[in-house]
């Protein structure tokens, strides 16, 4: 169909030149020509070719690029973080804002830049856009360390540290952790960020167990912010999994969710804790769906939440004997469906106002090339598999919707290790 329209006007004035250059003594017939419009169908075909053939991220090919995140922020502008790495060896945790719905974003600001950011789907960077105006990056940093007490060493150690911007971004505080207990040489880690109810921000992580004998053993721990201002740390739940990422999700309700991979006796399935007063309280651990996945280690993946009307969806990976695979799940625990593709991996959930929409990735074709792969979800009920064309390669997605209008940022995977972003658009 492109051929077809970028051919037709050549074809054209070469038949005009053709007819032009015939001398006659007679006056040419008539020429009429007939053009069929296509009709909707092929209008659909067309605008499937059409998406995803712009890309509003300007990579420089001698960074790497990991995780970019789209969000949006209270005012409305379209907000894209990552992190870049360049041939030095520094990483810089960067964003970018876009007011014309994500077809273009003005000159990236950087928040902090050093050696020790991470950066991945075990934690991923945020920023958190406040009501207020202001913005909170919430990240983890490595930092040279002795060895603590435990005897675990820098090699082990990780921090959660935030900045603050009160400019849109332009300038940012230095980083702090969000911890303030001193001591070093430990891990703390596999995160997630919220703003509750109350605009305060909520950093729920795994910490290392004080004088544990065991070579990994880690409690889920959580901050609030007063005033912005982190508060003393709290340990909400001693026994879990140690290395399985948490989603933390503020529903239509106003309530805190925390979703984790709990451990009962290596039974690690999803939990979820409730809390409807801005953290101060939770409610009890609840298995989410029973999968009775029984394993003597950590699986090292967690959940993705999302709002989902008045309810939640979440999803994770479980290695169950039954439906093993990616489930997505309701708040209330009805499973949707089970992806048991073994290439399927790394999903990604976004509400929107038909249907909410979740992203993933998963090998397609004959070569086994990865590939983003959506499908919607309303009223409980979901469509087929639908591919991202020309996103060959591609890896940690994130997405919005806006005007009917799906949006997905995710890295691209290159040859030299040095992975690009790129932004596609869906039609909805």
């Amino acid at each position: 169909m492109i051929k077809l329209i970028f051919t037709l006007p050549l074809l054209l004035l070469s038949l005009w030149a053709n007819f032009s250059s015939i001398k006659t003594t007679h006056q040419p017939a008539e020429m009429t020509l007939c053009v069929s419009m296509p009709n909707e169908e092929a209008n659909q075909n067309l605008r499937k070719i059409l998406d995803n053939d712009f890309n509003s991220f300007e990579n420089d090919s001698t960074k790497a690029y990991t995780m970019p995140l789209l969000t949006q922020t209270p005012k409305g502008d379209l907000m894209l973080s990552w992190t870049e790495k360049d041939e030095q060896g520094n990483t810089s945790f960067c964003v970018a804002f876009s007011s014309d719905k994500g077809k273009s974003f003005a000159e990236k600001k950087t928040i902090y830049s050093g050696k020790g950011i991470s950066n991945s789907r075990m934690m991923r960077a945020k920023v958190l856009a406040k009501k207020d105006g202001s913005l909170v990056a919430v990240f983890s940093n490595r930092s040279d360390a002795a060895p603590s007490q435990s005897g675990r060493g820098s090699s082990r150690s990780a921090d959660i540290v935030y900045c603050v911007s009160k400019d849109g971004g332009s300038t940012w505080t230095s980083p702090k952790s969000v911890d303030a207990d001193p001591t070093q040489g430990i891990v703390r880690g596999f995160f997630d960020a919220a703003l509750m109810a109350n605009d305060e921000v909520a950093v729920a992580y795994l910490k290392d167990v004080a004088n544990s004998k065991k070579f990994e053993e880690r409690d889920l721990r959580l901050v609030i912010t007063k005033n912005g201002v982190f508060q003393p740390e709290r340990v909400i739940d001693p026994v879990v999994c140690d290395c399985c990422p948490i989603s933390l999700l503020l529903d239509a309700n106003g309530a805190l969710n925390v979703y984790y991979r709990d451990n009962n006796d290596n039974i690690r399935d999803m939990a979820k804790m409730t809390s409807t007063d801005n953290a101060e309280t939770f409610s009890k651990p609840q298995i989410l769906h029973n999968d009775q996945w029984k394993i003597n280690g950590c699986p090292h993946s967690g959940a993705i939440s999302s709002t989902y009307g008045k309810s939640a969806l979440i999803v994770w990976f479980s290695g169950a004997e039954t439906e093993s695979g990616l489930r997505l799940v309701t708040q209330e625990g009805k499973k949707l469906f089970v992806l048991s593709d073994v290439s399927a991996k790394n999903a990604y959930l976004l509400e929107a106002p038909k249907a909410s929409v979740m992203l993933w990735e998963q090998n397609k074709g004959e070569n086994n090339v990865s590939q983003i792969a959506f499908r919607k979800i309303n009223n409980d009920k979901v469509s087929e598999t639908n591919w991202v064309n020309g996103s060959s390669n591609g890896t940690n997605s994130s997405g919005l919707v806006i005007d009917n209008q799906l949006l997905i940022a995710y890295e691209v995977k290159q040859a030299n290790k040095k992975n690009s972003i790129k932004i596609s658009t869906v039609t909805l």
